[in-house]
């Protein structure tokens, strides 16, 4: 991991530094894309995360809680850190965990189409509990 003494997260608003951040990893053909993404925020629909590094913001999350058959599930919808050697899943995960926990929430997920971070994230006992397939037909 980067030489980091302290990392901390926060909530936010939507701004430039975080749709910077979530650009290059919104889910591919998301029905929903960047702009989406911040229509939610600023309606209450989703939370944006700062991840701050020594002071420093190097990273956004974004956040939200859906109601599952089993109780509430809290979302990762998109994560990304600009700081070389910077781990978000190992340094952040515990306590977005915890978090959840204390919302309420049953349960954390993670949509991804990254085959790297379902590797990581099982590794930390998450299991894959969907995949989805989408064509365009237009």
């Amino acid at each position: 991991m980067a030489d980091v003494q302290k990392v901390t997260l926060g909530v936010v608003g939507w701004d430039g530094v975080a749709a910077g951040h979530f650009a290059p990893v919104v889910m591919p053909d998301s029905p929903n894309g960047l702009e989406g993404l911040q229509n939610d925020v600023e309606t209450g629909k989703a939370s944006v995360l700062a991840v701050m590094a020594d002071g420093e913001r190097i990273g956004s999350v974004l956040v939200r809680i859906l109601s599952g058959g089993d109780g509430l599930h809290f979302v990762i919808e998109c994560a990304n850190a600009d700081l070389p050697g910077f781990d978000l899943v190992e340094t952040c995960m515990p306590a977005l965990e915890g978090w959840a926990k204390q919302l309420g929430c049953v349960a954390v997920d993670v949509p991804t189409h990254r085959a790297g971070l379902v590797f990581k994230m099982k590794r930390r006992n998450y299991q894959v509990v969907q995949t989805v397939l989408r064509k365009a037909i237009s």
